[in-house]
């Protein structure tokens, strides 16, 4: 339990103490507002390259990295499982991210989507292309959008004469005009996507495949009159049997001499290591230098690497 005072000073004034205590949760309440990520409101469009704080290849991932969680997403017939999704654009209004899966198929919902359009709506006024053009200068003069693009196909419609939509192909740029017909009013849209004729993002690479792993899980040393026989175990990284692996190793003698020795794993991934003539009384040492099996690594950290034996 805590008591409040009936003032609080502040220096050389005194303050009410309800004044301090609005104050305190005031700050309270705007440090606890989580700020919701937006697509940035002002910058350049690069016509069928990027918008502001997105390129056209990106994946899902990197999109929501930059914009944070989409308003709503849906599936598209067509287009695949959450194809088209929009975003809040800081400015006003949203722009529209459709996907295509990473290797030019449908889309599966996966962060590794490919964004491959973007469209944004009139109120993203702040979005202005390399040429100059927002959706501010399109819907104010038209004629000036056309200018700016002197290659582009110009759509009027036929019975109206109103213009419908200004294209560049070759650059990757729409400027959309809708006629709401009901009450005579010309909104308009903008979107970039890949230029024609240009040849789509290969796909990302492959992720490298898991590497895998042998290790020899157990030596076992016995001794006969004249001979020293290894049994060598080996086994893979999920401790199956490692059939067909050269395991290579070295006898170290009493005397201190050595001889080299090798072996293939059977079907029971264990292979026999003998010395013969192993006459003379003493310690006798195996030591594994390698194993060798096509597709595997040999983990050496986990791996029984020697063994002794006093004959």
């Amino acid at each position: 339990m805590f008591y409040l005072n009936p003032t609080w000073k502040a220096r050389d004034r005194v303050v009410p103490w309800w004044i301090a205590f609005l104050t305190a949760v005031l700050i309270v309440a705007l440090t606890a507002v989580p700020v919701l990520a937006a697509a940035p409101g002002t910058g350049v469009v690069v016509e069928g390259v990027s918008i502001p704080g997105a390129e056209l290849g990106f994946s899902r991932a990197q999109v929501e990295a930059s914009f944070g969680a989409p308003k709503f997403c849906q599936s598209v017939e067509v287009g695949g499982d959450m194809a088209s999704c929009s975003f809040d654009v800081d400015s006003g209004g949203q722009v529209d991210v459709r996907y295509r899966g990473a290797d030019g198929g449908s889309a599966s919902n996966s962060p590794d989507d490919v964004a491959y359009n973007f469209r944004w709506s009139q109120a993203a006024g702040g979005w202005t292309t390399t040429a100059g053009v927002n959706t501010t200068l399109a819907i104010q003069d038209p004629d000036a959008a056309i200018a700016a693009y002197p290659n582009a196909t110009v759509i009027y419609n036929p019975l109206f004469g109103n213009i419908e939509s200004i294209e560049d192909r070759s650059l990757g740029i729409l400027i959309d005009y809708h006629f709401n017909y009901l009450s005579g009013t010309l909104s308009v849209s903008m979107a970039i996507s890949y230029p024609a004729g240009s040849p789509p993002p290969p796909p990302p690479p492959p992720p490298p495949p898991e590497e895998l792993f042998v290790h020899v899980s157990a030596i076992d040393l016995a001794a006969s009159k004249r001979n020293i026989t290894a049994t060598v175990q080996v086994l893979d990284e999920l401790d199956q049997v490692a059939a067909g692996a050269t395991v290579q190793a070295t006898w170290t003698l009493p005397n201190g001499s050595r001889q080299s020795v090798s072996g293939q794993t059977n079907g029971s991934g264990a292979v026999v290591l003998k010395l013969n003539n192993a006459r003379r009384r003493g310690i006798y040492t195996l030591r594994i230098d390698d194993v060798l099996l096509d597709g595997f690594n040999f983990d050496a950290g986990n791996s029984v690497l020697s063994a002794s034996i006093t004959k």
